[in-house]
């Protein structure tokens, strides 16, 4: 898969990228769209169990920071990410 092609969480409801950052009730006109790039920060917050602070998501996931900053937006703006306390938490399939 390529950087340019999507993921749509809620038809593929088996794999576990979508139980990872499906949102609940996700019916399949209200699903997020996730690149390659979403898909991999949201797996990464929902796999660690805990809030990261921006810098552990980084290092993490290994992209720029302005990358990761838009990502981060964008996932939190569609309810799959959360900032507690300073850090990110992904809700995974809350």
């Amino acid at each position: 898969m390529n950087q340019n092609q999507s993921i749509n969480t809620g038809l593929y409801s088996n794999t576990h990228m979508a139980m990872a950052c499906c949102m609940e009730d996700c019916g399949r006109d209200d699903c997020v769209q996730l690149t390659e790039r979403e898909a991999s920060v949201c797996i990464t917050l929902c796999a660690s169990g805990e809030a990261m602070s921006f810098s552990q998501l980084k290092q993490a996931v290994g992209l720029h920071q302005e990358i990761l900053s838009r990502i981060v937006r964008r996932l939190t703006v569609h309810g799959l990410v959360a900032k507690v306390e300073g850090k990110y938490q992904g809700r995974c399939g809350e």
